[in-house]
């Protein structure tokens, strides 16, 4: 297309709200310009009057009867308008009318949309079918607002959010970015000046566990002594607490709480709940008997016990690193990058037991929260997480499960902002994902979603003048995005680019191992780190 291109393509027949149906003048079979199809769905149309040019973007085309004869008609969402000094601003201020003519958008005019951003410098993609259109984003709004990554497995999802994270920290020299990665694949990705926590050296200490956390470690809700348990543990939690408060001089006396971030000896408070658990009392001819919770808590002994002898929880119950209140300050400077040389933590969930993971994932995040919560210059410190796989541990059901961690992250989605926080929530089931998490994100990455439950969550979650869009969806090639929102200047169809490196998620060669064989597999090395659940065994 060449920039002095103003091509008519057709006529309005029908403005209704914010969409416009265009019937074509042109053979729609037929290219007009640089394989350039009219009225194809994600393709942008122009419908230009006196003082005005109304864009809007093809949701969907069809074939209908017409004065005499069938027409093809496409369906446009109306999205903004070129102001008088050329600007494009988002909305509409003067409808068209019906039998107003219709226009390819020219180069000049694409590139002064795409553009809109241009000053942040931050792309991570092109505009699909449009020639060397970077899309630039508003960064402040892009990572600030949170962001949801959607689509089925092997369609790009990690590809994407490690070129915007790449991006990230190219551009950005003091970024603070915590990813809790489920399955293993970011740290392939950043080789270089990234902090890589894994199974063989995560840390996260019990008594960085506030109350909440604690009660879905230990106790059963289904128990009839559950209450019990619940009451009694919060008491011992907060003693425990503020006997260590006093041990190390802290100074916060009757301030400490069962949530307070305080070391505690985990042996003083399992022996209070001993305590309470065989406690003998006088009855009224004084005689001993049972006190009133002898016997109620042997179950939660029994499973606390068990997780204690539990080498997959030493990286929880037996901390070598952070073993007293003073040493928190490291844990944050090394999880937040902060006066390290790092500007990006990877934690590696692929080694934590499963049962554990919706206490780690809650910890993490509620650390994040609760400090820039506390902090007074949060707004020198801003921070971006990613959840990956956020569904398997933020569920759309609360079916007693992963309390903790959906309570943190439907917190953080909700708070967050406020506090110098931004999200990237990434997940292949979105009718999976809890919809408080999913309606709190501001941009809306797309891509190819096949099953028609996540497809139709999806279509709920964008304006009811953006839902055709999401009909493109089965159809987006691999690394391909539809995205939307307040950080990009339209609704865009992007071809997302490829990092380098890569992180490790690629599909595996069948036909090339099939056909040429693995070679020498270490098989004595395997098993040794299968059993010692550990990878850095040789």
């Amino acid at each position: 297309m060449s920039k002095n291109d103003n091509i008519e393509i057709g006529y309005v027949i029908e403005i209704n709200g914010e969409r416009a149906l265009v019937a074509l003048t042109v053979d729609a079979t037929s290219p007009v310009v640089d394989n350039y199809y009219p009225g194809q769905p994600g393709s942008y149309v122009k419908i230009s009057f006196p003082g005005h040019r109304v864009i809007g973007l093809v949701s969907s085309i069809k074939m209908e009867n017409g004065p005499g004869a069938q027409r093809a008609v496409a369906d446009s969402v109306l999205l903004g308008t070129f102001d008088d000094n050329g600007k494009f601003v988002r909305g509409v201020s003067v409808y068209p009318n019906v039998g107003q003519k219709v226009y390819l958008v020219t180069a000049e005019e694409l590139n002064q949309i795409f553009s809109e951003y241009i000053e942040y410098g931050f792309s991570f993609g092109r505009a699909s079918g449009v020639n060397g259109q970077r899309v630039y984003v508003q960064v402040d709004k892009f990572f600030g607002q949170h962001i949801a990554v959607l689509g089925t497995t092997g369609c790009g999802k990690s590809c994407t959010v490690v070129s915007i994270l790449q991006q990230a920290i190219k551009k950005y020299p003091e970024t603070h970015i915590i990813v809790l990665d489920l399955h293993g694949e970011y740290a392939a990705a950043f080789p270089d000046g990234v902090n890589i926590i894994n199974s063989d050296n995560l840390e996260l200490p019990y008594w960085l566990l506030n109350f909440d956390e604690f009660v879905e470690l230990t106790v059963d809700p289904t128990e009839s002594t559950a209450k019990n348990q619940i009451t009694v543990l919060r008491d011992s939690l907060m003693r425990a607490r503020q006997a260590w408060d006093t041990r190390e001089r802290l100074g916060f006396g009757n301030l400490i709480t069962a949530d307070s971030p305080v070391y505690f000896d985990l042996d003083d408070m399992i022996s209070m709940v001993r305590d309470w658990n065989i406690q003998m009392v006088y009855n009224a001819a004084g005689e001993q008997e049972e006190g009133p919770l002898y016997g109620v808590f042997d179950k939660f002994l029994i499973r606390l016990d068990s997780k204690l002898s539990d080498p997959r929880y030493n990286f929880m119950f037996k901390p070598t690193n952070y073993t007293s209140s003073p040493m928190l300050i490291d844990l944050l400077q090394k999880y937040l990058a902060i006066g390290v040389s790092h500007r990006m933590t990877v934690v590696d969930l692929s080694g934590v037991p499963y049962d554990a993971i919706g206490v780690v994932v809650a910890v993490i995040v509620r650390l994040i929260f609760e400090f820039n919560l506390w902090n007074q210059e949060r707004e020198r410190l801003p921070v971006l997480l990613v959840l990956e796989e956020a569904h398997n541990y933020v569920p759309t059901r609360n079916d007693g499960r992963f309390n903790a961690a959906r309570t943190a992250v439907e917190r953080m989605t909700k708070e967050g902002r406020k506090y110098g926080i931004g999200m990237i929530v990434v997940s292949q089931r979105p009718k999976e994902l809890s919809e408080t998490v999913l309606s709190q994100c501001n941009t809306f990455i797309a891509m190819r979603l096949t099953n028609p439950e996540d497809q139709n969550y999806v279509r709920r979650l964008v304006p009811d003048s953006l839902s055709g869009l999401m009909n493109m969806l089965p159809a987006l090639r691999t690394g391909e995005a539809i995205i939307l929102g307040e950080a990009v200047a339209l609704p865009t169809r992007v071809m997302i680019d490829l990092p380098a490196p890569q992180p490790k998620s690629g599909s595996i060669e069948f036909a090339r191992w099939w056909q040429n064989g693995p070679g020498e597999i270490n098989l004595e090395q395997i098993v040794k780190r299968w059993r010692a659940r550990r990878r850095d065994i040789t």
